[in-house]
């Protein structure tokens, strides 16, 4: 794009070298390649304005900013810079031949997301975020990072407050929407799951005129906040539940997993790889990919070049141990997934779970706890190790576990107790919210005993 073009696209004017081309857009000034385009973005903690001229000098060709600068390269003047950044990727959507696919859910969406664009990647080019770059700034980013000529564009949406979704789904305008789930999370600021819902269910209102939304048909207030909102539904399910694609039968084989799914098209069977591990998420790509027009065996062999991201379920060997490493983030609906997924990967062997609290749960918080204390209380755990404020609530809900529960404020507690059954065979799974770094409970364990 040339500064001409782009000043247009954000309703101002360049007044020196508008035929400028850039060569890609950067909020880092600690990354800025020659003929990037630097955005001055005010966050909570840094101001672009504060590091502009070691962008320029690292080789910007131009600045947008929100207020008059002295630079020795176009500054084209904007009134928010988050906002045009958005506004730049909504023009530069615009103008893709690729069909655009929006994700979101409360739990799951990037590893659905990872899966739907490896299945797609077998029917054409593809593009995707990276990790979970899906907020108000890594969307853009993610968008503009795409060369406009692929076939399909994948991009999860990430929300926490009401209005993320308006912002979000204005700038991606979709041609079709997956919509993976709803759960009790970001509570304090989506207020209860019907919230989550409504937020959530926003996504349709962005959807193209001939577009189409996937659904997950298991959680009713989903279902009715997406009812009525003039986007053609298409359902999905993980319990084979009333829907058009549901999953019937999940067993594993010795050689993976297979799924037996029922689909508009008669009953299929796809045999994947044991990391792609959860019904609905199978169910949710199944659906997508076939509205798109691929077929079983195009879904087969997608799912059989996926590999976890880090920190999402992603599995190791340590020994006689299975690691899982599933510390990237938690909600209940996310931790009872991770529950069942281990106890089946443990089979007769040993289940020992290093648990974080669940974060930003506002009121729900003390119930979630107890709640997730009853999940654990159902397993055959001999050991919940658990680190956060909310131990005392989830020993409430422990009645009936028949294995130990230990509060643990560090690594060190972990590796104490475990050091006595590092002979053994077993599983252990690591899982909390982001601000409980579970990951650091991993690593050390991990370091001890490699």
């Amino acid at each position: 794009m040339s500064l001409r073009e782009i000043a247009q696209a954000l309703g101002t004017s360049v007044d020196t070298r508008p035929e400028q081309e850039v060569s890609r857009v950067c909020i880092d000034s600690r990354t800025v390649q020659q003929g990037d385009l630097f955005f001055c973005i005010v966050g909570r903690n840094l101001d672009g304005h504060g590091f502009v001229r070691q962008a320029v000098e690292g080789g910007a060709c131009a600045v947008i900013s929100g207020r008059p600068l002295e630079l020795p390269v176009p500054v084209i003047l904007v009134r928010d810079t988050t906002l045009a950044l958005g506004r730049l990727a909504r023009f530069w959507r615009e103008r893709t031949k690729a069909r655009v696919i929006g994700v979101t859910g409360s739990a799951g969406k990037t590893t659905v997301k990872e899966m739907l664009a490896r299945v797609l990647a077998v029917a054409g080019r593809t593009g995707k975020n990276f990790r979970n770059l899906n907020n108000q700034i890594g969307l853009p980013l993610s968008i503009l990072e795409m060369d406009g000529e692929e076939d399909f564009w994948v991009l999860e949406l990430g929300i926490s407050r009401p209005g993320d979704m308006d912002d979000l789904g204005y700038i991606l305008a979709p041609d079709a929407a997956l919509v993976v789930n709803i759960g009790p999370c970001h509570l304090e600021g989506l207020g209860s799951l019907a919230g989550v819902a409504r937020e959530k269910s926003t996504l349709l209102d962005y959807v193209r005129p001939d577009g189409f939304a996937c659904v997950g048909a298991d959680y009713p207030a989903l279902r009715e906040a997406c009812a009525g909102r003039g986007t053609a539904v298409v359902e999905f399910s993980g319990r084979n539940g009333r829907a058009a694609y549901a999953c019937l039968e999940k067993k594993a084989d010795g050689e993976g997993l297979l799924y037996v799914l029922r689909t508009p098209a008669g009953e299929i069977r796809l045999r994947v790889p044991d990391q792609v591990n959860v019904a609905e998420n199978v169910a949710a790509v199944t659906a997508m990919s076939m509205e798109l027009g691929l077929t079983p065996a195009d879904i087969a062999s997608g799912l059989a070049a996926y590999s976890p991201a880090p920190q999402r379920f992603a599995v190791s060997r340590v020994g006689g141990w299975t690691f899982i490493d599933d510390t990237y983030n938690a909600n209940p609906v996310s931790m009872a997934c991770s529950l069942d997924e281990a106890v089946r990967l443990a089979g007769d062997r040993r289940l020992v779970l290093v648990l974080g609290e669940m974060r930003e749960l506002g009121a729900d918080a003390e119930r979630e706890h107890r709640e997730l204390g009853r999940r654990i209380a159902a397993t055959p755990a001999t050991h919940c190790f658990f680190y956060g404020a909310h131990a005392g609530h989830v020993r409430e809900g422990l009645e009936g576990f028949s294995g130990e529960f230990i509060p643990a404020a560090a690594p060190e507690d972990v590796l104490g107790v475990m050091r006595d059954l590092r002979s053994e065979k077993g599983v252990v799974l690591f899982k909390g919210s982001r601000g409980c770094k579970m990951e650091n409970f991993y690593a050390a364990l991990e370091r001890s005993w490699a």
